[in-house]
């Protein structure tokens, strides 16, 4: 029995999302991403943790420890903006199959934005591409959200707290650009946090926490 989803390996994996079996190869590079894989699949749940674990034993060599320590700290002050920013990206991987070159234009754009803004000035950095603009603004949309209305209430956060957030987010880009030779690797791996095609913020998040 060849997998349904090549149609050259031999299906020898039963996938509960498609409901008959396919191969490992397909599983490891499709789950979470083209594969609405249920939570408690043991093939998405140990997949998840061997991706995060390879992550976090190279980021660690290579920084220290305190990329995690100021990471958790960040994200333990308001996990709602790190879930919130986690399913835009997530949105714009699949609808729009942007590369991790992409996301990294994007945030740039949001600090010098932001930066821009903490000087007094607004005015929103642009780059050529439509998409990255798009993705770049509803980033910035997620940030004001919790930066400017008084209606989150302890969850209002400083626009210092925002560019500290965007670059712990450019940083973890970087890297996984820096170790991978795949140009989506990031995005692939954090869509896999996130497995039902309609993506709904999470306060849990899909947060990867390096240390």
């Amino acid at each position: 029995m060849k997998c349904i989803l090549c149609e050259q390996r031999k299906a020898k994996r039963y996938c509960p999302a498609k409901r008959t079996y396919i191969c490992s190869v397909c599983c490891g590079e499709k789950r979470g991403v083209e594969i609405d894989c249920p939570l408690d699949c043991p093939y998405y749940v140990e997949g998840q943790s061997y991706q995060q674990t390879k992550a976090t034993r190279q980021r660690v060599k290579k920084e220290g420890v305190q990329s995690y320590i100021r990471r958790a700290e960040l994200y333990n002050r308001n996990p709602e903006i790190f879930a919130q920013i986690e399913t835009v990206l997530v949105d714009f991987f699949r609808r729009y199959n942007i590369k991790d070159e992409d996301l990294t234009t994007a945030l740039d754009l949001v600090i010098k934005t932001l930066d821009t803004e903490k000087k007094g000035i607004f005015y929103e950095h642009k780059a050529e591409s439509k998409i990255v603009n798009e993705l770049s603004g509803q980033l910035l949309a997620v940030i004001r959200t919790f930066k400017d209305r008084a209606e989150v209430g302890q969850g209002r956060i400083s626009i210092d707290y925002a560019i500290d957030v965007v670059q712990e987010f450019l940083k973890e880009v970087k890297f996984y650009r820096e170790i991978e030779t795949n140009p989506q690797t990031y995005l692939i791996n954090i869509s896999g946090y996130y497995p039902d095609k309609a993506v709904e913020s999470r306060s849990s998040g899909g947060l990867i926490i390096t240390p």
